[in-house]
């Protein structure tokens, strides 16, 4: 079974990753790891700068490199999501080539917006101008030990910024669900998950300047979860959970990314010999979810859900044949 690899992270370092600009201590806190360290990251585990720091802010680092011989597979999907005028959210997958392109046509339109004294966000009265289109990735992977047969299912999913100084507000989000789901062959194992979700916030810090009045100014956060909000015979879910905001206060929220992971075992008394399938899901949905009879992850990672005019499923799919 995996194990969480505890790191010592001084009192400093811990201060700054509330206040310092994300570039620079992705800089400072990647100092501590060799250049064969993040070779074996980017390389063999094919985690992206991001994903690192986020894995080094939550103590999960060592946990990859101890692997001695890995194997991993992972897939990167991307999608679409456009908010229409009448509150519907349609889902388009694309290319990754598209997808670049299109987030950086998105962030140069809201940009002009901005500059023209226009506010790039879809209002909160019900008004909306135009369309709203925001852009996300869904990243799966399964990973295997051939050392010591420890194997793990994990995603991750993470919204691209496409407005220079905003990024969703009050109206943008609902009640998301990220989710992981394995082929028949294939068990998750119980109170092995673990979900975090990162985020950064405009709004009071907590703090005040001289003359009283309280600083607002982009701040990190994060939640994170060690037991699913679903454990199904197929899969396991995590309710998303976005913090709260008050549109009236100027409360805003970007660079949102989350992970989740899961132990597994074989089905059998062993692996090899087959192909093993790890399914990632992210429901964007637009009311309040209803957990109770309401959404399952049948076996072969799909998922059921009761409101099915009322969710976006956006599905990330990747397997690997483990040898005997």
């Amino acid at each position: 079974m995996l194990k969480k690899a505890k790191m010592a992270i001084s009192a400093v370092l811990l201060t700054s990753i509330f206040y310092m600009d994300p570039t620079i201590i992705l800089a400072k806190s990647n100092d501590n790891l060799s250049q064969a360290e993040m070779k074996k990251l980017k390389e063999v585990f094919k985690f992206s700068d991001q994903h690192i720091e986020d894995l080094i802010e939550d103590g999960y680092v060592q946990e990859y490199l101890s692997m001695e011989k890995p194997v991993v597979s992972k897939k990167e999907e991307y999608y679409e999501l456009t908010r229409e005028q009448n509150g519907e959210v349609a889902v388009e997958q694309l290319t990754k080539k598209e997808f670049d392109i299109k987030v950086t046509e998105n962030q140069e339109v809201n940009e002009q917006r901005e500059k023209d004294g226009k506010s790039s966000l879809i209002s909160t009265l019900g008004h909306d101008i135009e369309d709203r289109h925001d852009y996300i990735t869904l990243e799966t992977w399964f990973i295997y030990d051939e050392v010591d047969w420890d194997a793990q299912a994990s995603a991750r999913f993470e919204f691209a910024d496409n407005s220079s100084t905003y990024g969703f507000t009050e109206a943008d989000l609902y009640d998301d669900i990220l989710a992981i789901g394995v082929s028949e062959n294939a068990r998750l194992m119980p109170g092995t998950e673990d979900f975090s979700l990162k985020y950064r916030l405009y709004g009071f810090n907590g703090e005040y300047d001289k003359y009283g009045d309280p600083i607002n100014e982009w701040y990190s956060d994060s939640k994170t979860d060690s037991k699913a909000d679903l454990r199904d015979e197929g899969g396991y879910a995590f309710n998303v959970n976005f913090p709260s905001l008050d549109n009236n206060r100027r409360q805003h929220i970007k660079n949102i990314r989350g992970y989740m992971k899961v132990d597994v075992e074989p089905e059998g008394s062993s692996w090899g010999g087959e192909r093993y399938d790890v399914f990632s899901h992210y429901l964007h949905t637009q009311y309040k979810i209803h957990w109770s009879g309401a959404f399952s992850i049948p076996l072969g990672g799909s998922i059921a859900f009761e409101y099915e005019d009322d969710v976006q499923k956006i599905t990330g799919h990747t397997s690997e044949r483990i040898r005997d």
